[in-house]
């Protein structure tokens, strides 16, 4: 793995240790409200009233009092990373004792087996609820291994107390396990056991749940994050494609593209007279308006240097037009930087003006760079042409200067031969670093 991905993972779990944070955050809130809800349940059907009634507010208030103090020790990020932890071990326990030990203030008290045939093992779920919302999977599969455990410490408790029964299905006869089964001191061995079971289910099932959300979620990131490196090359209707292959960019390869450099005339002395900030403000315009053009016209934007941009015409799969393609967009290009400097001279600036040189020909493809930063890239000769034949818009007085390769290109690909007019033959002409000479075109 890059050095880039590693960053990008670190980020997405820092991410999810902020959502954990939060969801921790709004467990204990949502805790402490149901508990609150539960205590007013009460009030309604408990036939007790007085001290008795009071024993079971203030037992069940306990999980207020708790469920404000976690809230507010995550909210201040106090305490260490266990800290979930115990608090849902202590809440398990809490719970089970909470839910076991007899109501001293009862008027009739009842045996300690009876809460076991009542439904008292649902309230671990709410406790299973709260940490779902933790994102977090260990955490859902810690409160499954804690509610079980302390229901079982719980029933391990009243079983060991005398005159309590359990498996009446070992009685002789049906009518003294019946009898045994409606003795108040039964305790059920297989209720305990289902109730385990289905707990310990369901929690695994919601930890499987919440790990796969967040495995979604890490692969909806890296998936943002590709895209967002595609688009940073290419127009959206190419980014669309590219984004549902498995190799987006294809192997490293050999194959012919229309090349286009583009530069600013004048732009260093210009950038003196006026203030960093001014010349900053300039190049983002103008680099949005030209990557505006270039992806319009399908093109791929391999980078800007400065007043300059390279971009290229049948990347990363050749098309039909691909040399056609790139000439229209110089076009579309001179086209947007006179728009843009009718409103520079309606604004009192300076006008603007521009080079552009096209080329046609091979060019390898692929990642270049280190392993700490790489980028997608077209090197090759070709490139070095367009830009050599740019620099000769000054020479040759033209905007654009394109290579009789390129033209040639054109002609064959019969798209839109209309854009060649205003290009004029310039004649052969030999430039810096290469032995033969070029036949151009000017405009």
């Amino acid at each position: 793995m890059s050095t880039a991905d590693l960053g990008a993972r670190a980020r997405l779990e820092a991410a999810f240790a902020g959502e954990e944070r939060r969801g921790l955050m709004l467990a204990a809130a949502a805790r402490s409200v149901a508990v609150v809800l539960i205590i007013g349940w009460t009030a309604l059907v408990q036939p007790e009233r007085g001290l008795a009634y009071a024993w079971v507010a203030v037992t069940a208030s306990i999980f207020v009092v708790t469920g404000f103090a976690q809230f507010a020790l995550y909210r201040r990020r106090l305490g260490p990373a266990l800290m979930p932890y115990v608090f849902i071990a202590v809440d398990c326990l809490i719970l089970a004792a909470v839910l076991i030990v007899p109501n001293p203030f009862a008027s009739v008290p009842i045996p300690l087996p009876m809460p076991f045939r009542y439904a008292n093992f649902l309230f671990f779920f709410v406790l299973l609820m709260q940490m779902t919302f933790s994102f977090r999977p260990s955490l859902v599969l810690w409160t499954g291994a804690c509610g079980a455990g302390a229901w079982t410490l719980a029933f391990l408790w009243v079983r060991s107390h005398p005159g309590v029964i359990t498996d009446p299905a070992d009685r002789p006869d049906a009518t003294a396990a019946l009898a045994a089964f409606l003795d108040p001191n039964y305790l059920s061995v297989l209720k305990y056991q289902y109730e385990i079971v289905v707990f310990l289910l369901v929690s695994a099932g919601l930890a499987l749940l919440v790990w796969r959300s967040r495995s979604l979620v890490a692969e909806r990131a890296d998936a943002e994050r590709e895209r967002g490196n595609l688009a940073r090359y290419f127009s959206p209707k190419v980014v669309d494609v590219l984004a549902e292959r498995d190799e987006p960019l294809g192997r490293v390869r050999r194959q012919a593209v229309g090349a286009l450099f583009a530069d600013l005339v004048g732009f260093t002395t210009l950038a003196e007279d006026i203030t960093p900030e001014e010349v900053m403000a300039m190049l983002r315009a103008f680099h949005g308006r030209m990557e505006d053009e270039v992806f319009r016209h399908g093109g791929c934007l391999e980078k800007f240097i400065g007043d300059a941009l390279l971009a290229t015409f049948g990347v990363p799969d050749v098309g039909t037009r691909d040399a056609t393609d790139a000439l229209a967009c110089a076009r579309g290009m001179l086209a947007a930087l006179g728009e843009w400097n009718r409103e520079r001279q309606a604004e009192g600036l300076m006008p603007l003006r521009m080079g552009v040189g096209l080329h046609y020909g091979q060019v390898v493809l692929g990642d270049i760079g280190s392993r700490r930063s790489m980028a997608f890239a077209t090197v090759g000769d070709t490139i070095n042409v367009a830009s050599r034949l740019q620099a000769l818009t000054r020479e040759l007085d033209a905007s654009v200067v394109a290579s009789g390769a390129l033209v040639a290109a054109i002609q064959r690909e019969g798209a839109d031969v209309g854009l060649l007019e205003g290009l004029k033959p310039r004649g052969p002409h030999t430039l810096r670093g290469r032995d033969t000479p070029l036949d151009l075109w000017g405009g």
